[in-house]
């Protein structure tokens, strides 16, 4: 079956990408007037952590737009090059994957949101200082939602489990309480 043409083709500089990613996360969760409820899922396929989409949905997720929400994260490449990427794995109730197979270097990065919500990005090859030239939304389209459900399934199943990071840090109430002085403040052990 073939697939609609894209419902909204957009170009648009890396600045104004993020947000318009998170508005668009946040309005595939909002409860629709529809009868059932359509369920809180969220799939993302997505290059690395510091993809545009990937830092989109940690900013979603720090504003509590995804709260109660499942979600499923496909990474194909999990070497960050900068330091506040690492957010995305701050997401504690995520799953998250790996799928270190370089046949799927064509593929595109993806988002759905809901059950009617999809958002294509730029191929996973490419140049990462030119990956944000291309965009498709696709939203409120149920059709296009299940296509894109059933293909982040087949690489949900072939990519391998990533085990949760554990923080090297102390948490700041136990420096305190070890400090010996009553007003000693923590210091960030990122500094």
């Amino acid at each position: 079956m073939r697939i609609a043409s894209p419902s909204r083709l957009m170009m648009v500089a890396r600045t104004d990408k993020e947000a318009r990613l998170k508005d668009f996360i946040g309005d595939g969760l909002l409860p629709r007037d529809e009868g059932l409820a359509d369920r809180k899922c969220l799939t993302l396929f997505v290059r690395n952590p510091d993809s545009p989409v990937a830092r989109a949905l940690c900013a979603a997720w720090s504003e509590g737009r995804v709260d109660n929400t499942r979600i499923r994260i496909l990474i194909c490449d999990t070497n960050s090059e900068e330091a506040a990427s690492g957010a995305l794995f701050d997401i504690a109730h995520a799953e998250f994957r790996v799928l270190a197979d370089q046949n799927f270097g064509s593929a595109h990065e993806q988002l759905v949101v809901g059950e009617k919500s999809v958002w294509i990005g730029d191929c996973l090859r490419r140049d990462p200082t030119k990956r944000d030239a291309f965009e498709l939304f696709h939203p409120n389209e149920t059709t296009t939602a299940v296509f894109a459900t059933a293909s982040f399934e087949k690489l949900w199943v072939r990519g391998r489990p990533l085990k949760p990071f554990k923080s090297e840090s102390v948490a700041p109430e136990i420096i305190a309480v070890q400090s010996g002085e009553p007003d000693a403040l923590p210091r960030n052990p990122r500094h």
